[in-house]
């Protein structure tokens, strides 16, 4: 008997699955994005919100929840209810970040919904580094081995890995200078400083127009729409080079699948309204549009090659 009562609570289960589905939303829907309010994050949360909350026909709401850089809010994610009623804005850091006893997070108890945007990063300097080109940095640092030095935007962040990884792919030594995100980096970056940063081209290009930095290479496999004339580091001499920051929406494991596939729809929606694309391109986001099985996909292929990333390169959380 007891197996045909545990088969009617799963019948019971299911059904009411299945009827929240179809309702589905009816409240407001929130989205947490685990940085302050203003960043990239919140920023692209916000611009999907806006289209979100017509298609869906419910409020929804962004609720920063920053701290422990990024993990506080992706944590909180992790623990709610698996109804589709909290999702969440997350990123490249929160694949390559380790496994830490202190942290609850773990990435893979959460199911991919979106892919909204992938960012190629940008490598610029300061007027007093002479090279403008890859080969002339590669040449600069190797004649001049530890001297110059770039701003570490973040452990684990991509800026970092994509740095690192043309460090360990040159053998040049530049030296890290760890800072608490990438816009204390830039004014040390202006103020000549620093010799070096990496980060997003929109944060590079307002400074290449007016030649207070110049731009050697981005890391993309292509080159970014928003800045077509720089060249990436894989046509530059290292090819196959290819480190990205990418932004996607994500769901408790468990959330049913009916509203995954729902939200899935309404993000790609909204972002490929014109309005948006264009909004993004300005960032130096490029726009995305895939299923959620095929953002899993690529959630999978990233957890691989950044954990195989991270271990080689030994990096270490700033204490």
């Amino acid at each position: 008997m007891k197996w045909l009562w545990s088969l009617a609570l799963l019948g019971l289960s299911t059904l009411s699955f299945t009827a929240n589905a179809q309702t589905y939303p009816d409240r407001p829907v929130k989205i947490i994005v685990p940085y302050a309010a203003g960043g990239t994050a919140d920023t692209l949360a916000r611009r999907i919100a806006q289209h979100l909350t017509g298609y869906l026909g419910q409020p929804v709401i962004i609720d920063n929840r920053a701290g422990a850089a990024g993990l506080l809010g992706a944590a909180i994610l992790q623990k709610s209810p698996a109804d589709g009623y909290t999702v969440g804005m997350l990123a490249t850091p929160h694949v390559a970040t380790p496994p830490n006893p202190s942290n609850p997070f773990d990435p893979a108890k959460l199911k991919a919904v979106s892919l909204v945007a992938i960012v190629p990063s940008m490598i610029c300097a300061n007027p007093s580094v002479p090279a403008k080109s890859v080969a002339e940095l590669i040449s600069l640092a190797r004649s001049k081995p530890g001297e110059l030095t770039y701003g570490n935007p973040g452990t684990y962040s991509a800026g970092q890995l994509a740095m690192e990884l043309f460090k360990q792919k040159t053998g040049v030594n530049i030296r890290a200078i760890p800072y608490r995100g990438g816009a204390p980096a830039f004014q040390d970056l202006l103020g000549g400083t620093i010799n070096l940063a990496i980060s997003g081209p929109s944060n590079c290009l307002p400074f290449l127009q007016t030649g207070q930095l110049h731009s050697i290479a981005t890391t993309g496999s292509k080159r970014s729409t928003a800045a077509p004339n720089v060249p990436t580091l894989a046509e530059s001499g290292l090819p196959g080079f290819e480190l990205n920051e990418w932004w996607g929406v994500f769901a408790p494991l468990n959330t049913p699948p009916e509203i995954v596939a729902r939200l899935n729809r309404e993000i790609n929606r909204a972002v490929q309204q014109a309005e948006v694309k264009d909004f993004f391109v300005t960032m130096g986001a490029e726009p995305q549009n895939i299923s959620a099985d095929e953002f899993g996909t690529f959630f999978g292929n990233e957890q691989t090659k950044l954990k195989t990333l991270v271990d080689s390169l030994g990096l270490k959380p700033d204490k």
